[in-house]
């Protein structure tokens, strides 16, 4: 009877099991009947960053550089002292490669290499080092770039290795800052950061010392092709980095095709470095474009931009109050077969730096850099920003970021995170020597930088309401008497436009020979006698927001005299003006 009992459950189990399974053919179909097969259009191919890349590691990495006196064929037969001795201006100058030595570079703990980690055991140079870094080049703490030689792998999937000071920076961290940001951001392409601790044995003239502790540096992934391809992007595509003098005009005397009889690389690098491809078309078929204008702005950037990635990277930098954005820090990249062009952000370490501007000079005022004014002054956003659907777009995107990915908790969070581990080094030697700040003023600086994002929103909002800046243009003579010129300033909607006009002989406008508000775009002084001469026009709209011009004097004491223009007038009665930037 037991065994019977047995075997009438193990029959109910076996017929459920074999209701309850799928059948063979349930099992083996990938394919359903009502299959649809609509394939994804090609020209909606994008680009994408792998954020797989962006994975949590240590705080901080070691890093042992044992450098040493190489050979002539590659250019690695220097000390490391003249390694150090010349800013990469000097190089420029001369004609000459930068000064380069060879290094055993190896990645540890703070007792020395690790087993397992990159150069562990290596006793032959796997590495060369050199200065990186026009600016940060002539800096007593220099930042390097050191690359791996063939055949000696790579560390982190990069060949080359930037090592970034960022003495500008007072915190040290905000260029690591904005990158993690990035790293959230789906429509934004970044790089990855790390900080390390660097330490250097000199070899070069026959040194057999301990290390010296360079103290921290922020490593940034260098965008290069290898940065391409660990993305599975086409790395023999268009790829140029943005010069400081790139402004988006179409420079046909510079911008050429490379089978031009006339190209001149160093030419057109003057505005566009060239990263990848010596096959120009693209580029300069986008410029004339967006140099159009009979093209309507709205179909330049959807043939030829990624209008995501383009919106999300303006709101960015805009949100972040980044006023050096378009001053040589982005790439530009386009993949072969595809019309659209992305962009890359670089060097962002002028983030969140307006709490800074006001510790460092008492008399420091917010002029035309801000919210959309950051980008006026050149060619594809001035066509954009006076578009109303292109000014939702960005909208939107400004919108999305302040709600979502740049809230002053995830923000405050970051800088918390990196203001602790950073202090216990820049307050230490050797970084010690050069920290921009005091520690107690340090804290105040980081604690209020998070906040900054809702004044650079406010910013925004104020800054289309507001004149757009423009030129003050070189004063003519005219029957002679002094006729003052000036761009007409634009507004989003129709309205009266007023200018304040001031001539003086002293920069502070003391005493001004001219003191009027007209709504014209010219003013006769009259005869003026040789001498110096300041002239200041400023803009209000119907609204009240005052709005100055782009030109600026810099005073022998260091200060800055906004919107205003210096010229003089010759004992011949001709007129010169003074040419001024930033590099001065």
């Amino acid at each position: 009877m037991k065994k019977r009992k047995y075997a009438f459950f193990l029959g109910i189990i076996v017929l459920c099991l074999a209701g309850c399974a799928p059948s063979q053919d349930q099992e083996k179909y990938l394919v359903s009947e009502d299959e649809t097969y609509e394939s994804e259009d090609p020209r909606n191919y994008e680009v994408k960053d792998n954020k797989a890349l962006y994975k949590d590691g240590e705080d901080v990495i070691t890093m042992y550089l044992t450098v040493g006196k190489g050979n002539a064929e590659d250019g690695t037969d220097h000390t490391w002292t003249e390694v150090n001795s010349y800013p990469l201006t000097y190089y420029e100058e001369s004609g000459i490669e930068p000064y380069k030595c060879e290094a055993v570079l190896q990645i540890g703990d703070d007792t020395g290499p690790v087993r397992g980690e990159f150069g562990y055991g290596e006793r032959a140079a796997n590495a060369t080092v050199q200065l990186r870094g026009e600016g940060a080049s002539s800096q007593q703490q220099k930042s390097y770039r050191i690359k791996i030689k063939d055949g000696k792998g790579k560390w982190e999937k990069q060949k080359t290795i930037s090592l970034n000071k960022h003495l500008a920076d007072p915190v040290r961290f905000k260029n690591r800052l904005a990158y993690s940001l990035m790293e959230e951001i789906p429509q934004m392409l970044g790089a990855r950061t790390q900080f390390v601790h660097l330490y250097v044995k000199d070899k070069t003239e026959g040194e057999e010392g301990l290390f010296r502790d360079y103290g921290l540096y922020t490593q940034v992934e260098q965008v290069n092709r290898t940065y391409l391809k660990n993305r599975n992007l086409d790395s023999d595509g268009s790829f140029y980095q943005a010069g400081d003098s790139f402004d988006w005009g179409r420079h046909e005397g510079e911008l050429r095709l490379a089978t031009d009889p006339e190209y001149n690389v160093e030419e057109f690098e003057r505005y566009l470095e060239i990263e990848g491809s010596e096959e120009h078309d693209k580029v300069i078929e986008m410029l004339e474009a967006v140099n159009n204008p009979k093209v309507p702005v709205e179909e330049v950037v959807t043939k030829y931009f990624d209008r995501e990635n383009l919106y999300y990277w303006m709101a960015f930098h805009i949100l972040m109050g980044n006023k050096d954005v378009l001053k040589g820090n982005y790439y530009l990249y386009s993949p072969r077969g595809v019309d659209r062009w992305y962009f890359i952000s670089w060097d962002n370490d002028s983030v969140l730096k307006e709490e800074y501007e006001f510790f460092r000079e008492n008399t420091y005022e917010r002029s035309w850099d801000y919210g959309i004014f950051t980008y006026t002054d050149t060619v594809l956003f001035d066509r954009i920003l006076k578009s109303e659907s292109c000014r939702q777009d960005l909208d939107q995107a400004v919108e999305d970021l302040r709600s979502h990915y740049l809230t002053e908790e995830a923000v405050a969070h970051r800088i918390q995170e990196y203001s602790s581990l950073v202090q216990k080094y820049l307050y230490t030697l050797p970084d010690r020597t050069f920290a921009r700040v005091t520690e107690e003023d340090y804290q105040i600086l980081a604690d209020h930088m998070a906040g900054e994002i809702e004044k650079n929103y406010e910013y925004y909002q104020e800054s289309t309401q507001s004149v757009w800046p423009f030129h003050i243009l070189s004063p003519e003579r005219e029957n002679g008497k002094i006729l003052l010129n000036w761009e007409d300033g634009y507004l989003f909607e129709d309205g009266t436009v007023t200018y304040q006009v001031e001539l003086s002989r002293d920069y502070s406008f003391r005493d001004c020979i001219v003191k009027t508000s007209i709504w014209e775009n010219r003013y006769e002084a009259g005869e003026l006698p040789a001498g110096q001469y300041f002239l200041r026009v400023r803009a209000t709209g119907e609204n009240g927001i005052l709005q100055d011009a782009y030109e600026y004097y810099r005073t022998e004491e260091g200060s800055v005299c906004y919107s205003t223009l210096c010229f003089y007038i010759q004992e011949d009665g001709s007129v010169a003006v003074l040419e001024y930037s930033e590099d001065d």
